[in-house]
């Protein structure tokens, strides 16, 4: 199929003025607010982007996204107080990257398309039982058989696979010219040929719907998206897009926190005045305030950088920002006293744990810190120009 792009809103202003009209919507915010109640991400928001041509602006007719694009919708979606959701959309537009850039069959690029409409909803899934964040220690494999490929294995934690009409998987590609821990492979699999377990209870982000998958199955080979010992660098380009877009949406829940919470001092008094007008309180607002609006700062000059844009800088953004998160929706819930942490009163216990969820999700702090500290470079001829460390005379 060929998708006809709506360049409409391709215009980064007209672009987030449009968003913003979509999720004031009260048909939008029932939408989202049902999903959160019910814990099952709604297929229905990717619907909605679809047809108002939020993804088809974003991509237009690039393999690569318009990232000034990514930085307004994942913010604005962190916005909206339902961090499971921004993830899964997160995740869902990750899948799209990965088949855009990569996806050389006309079957992949259909799918694409597909999902860049709103027409089918997409998942990535590499997590296995045991495995963990060790990309290449996952046991589920690839092996060709009649034309195409034989997949067997699980994936422990597949968003939101209960209502994706497609799947990515990791697997082991076994071939003749990779075997061990350099063969990653990447496949597109309709859902419909896999089973998906029951959902996860998880601590938070709910509504992103996680489940374990399982399968033993035959796809054709345009069904690859990455050849056995590529795996691992498409995955990791797509991902380097995927915390880029998460740190945006940790920004988003943090103004939407930091705003709630300044309402709130303004409106609560104690010991006769304004919570606000307590130095001790309003200066930590403050605080934090100053450095969500620096990290929105390096997000853009991230985008500004198009050479600084990689998988290091990406993942640096991701930690950063999402220790920020845990950090402003704890300092707000402690504000909020009591109804902070009563869930009849005020969702911040809420917000709280989605912001814990994503400390996990796209890769954990210590992984991301790996990244950043892979590229440090000593400087010797400063050390040993500024250092002269005492040493204890030779013997004798």
């Amino acid at each position: 199929m060929t998708l006809q792009m709506d360049t409409a809103f391709s215009d980064i202003a007209a672009f987030k003025d449009h968003l913003d009209a979509i999720l004031a919507r009260e048909s939008t915010r029932r939408l989202v607010e049902d999903a959160e109640a019910a814990g099952l991400f709604p297929r229905g928001i990717v619907e909605l982007l679809g047809r108002e041509g939020i993804f088809a602006a974003k991509w237009q007719e690039r393999p690569v996204p318009a990232l000034e694009h990514t930085l307004a919708l994942s913010e604005r979606f962190g916005r909206l107080g339902a961090g499971g959701i921004a993830s899964a959309v997160t995740l869902h537009d990750s899948a799209i990257a990965m088949l855009r850039r990569f996806g050389r069959s006309q079957a992949l690029r259909d799918v694409a398309d597909q999902a860049i409409a709103g027409q089918a909803v997409l998942c990535i899934s590499a997590t296995e039982a045991g495995a963990g964040s060790d990309m290449l220690g996952l046991s589920s494999t690839a092996v060709r058989e009649d034309g195409g490929y034989r997949l067997r294995g699980h994936k422990k934690m597949a968003s939101p696979s209960p209502v994706a009409d497609y799947i990515v998987l990791a697997l082991r590609g076994i071939d003749e010219s990779h075997a061990g821990r350099d063969d990653l492979a990447l496949f597109l699999v309709p859902t419909s040929q896999l089973r998906v377990g029951k959902a996860f209870e998880t601590v938070g982000a709910r509504s992103i719907s996680t489940a374990p998958v399982f399968f033993d199955t035959w796809v054709p080979a345009e069904m690859m998206i990455a050849r056995p010992g590529t795996g691992l660098a498409v995955l990791s380009w797509a991902l380097a897009q995927e915390r880029f877009a998460m740190a945006a949406q940790i920004l988003g829940a943090c103004h939407l926190a930091l705003g709630v919470t300044v309402a709130r001092m303004k409106r609560r008094k104690t010991f006769g005045v304004a919570l606000f007008d307590h130095q001790a309180l309003r200066l930590r607002i403050a605080d934090l305030q100053a450095r969500v609006d620096m990290m929105r700062l390096a997000l853009n000059g991230l985008i500004a950088n198009a050479a600084g844009f990689n998988v290091r800088s990406c993942s640096a953004a991701k930690v950063t920002a999402v220790r920020l998160g845990c950090e402003v929706m704890s300092e707000c819930m402690h504000i909020f006293g009591s109804a902070g942490v009563l869930e009849t009163e005020s969702p911040l216990g809420r917000w709280w744990r989605d912001v814990k969820m994503a400390r996990i999700g796209g890769g954990t702090d210590e992984m991301l810190w790996e990244i950043v500290a892979a590229g440090l470079e000593p400087d010797y001829a400063s050390y040993d120009q500024m250092v002269n460390e005492w040493q204890p005379e030779p013997l004798g």
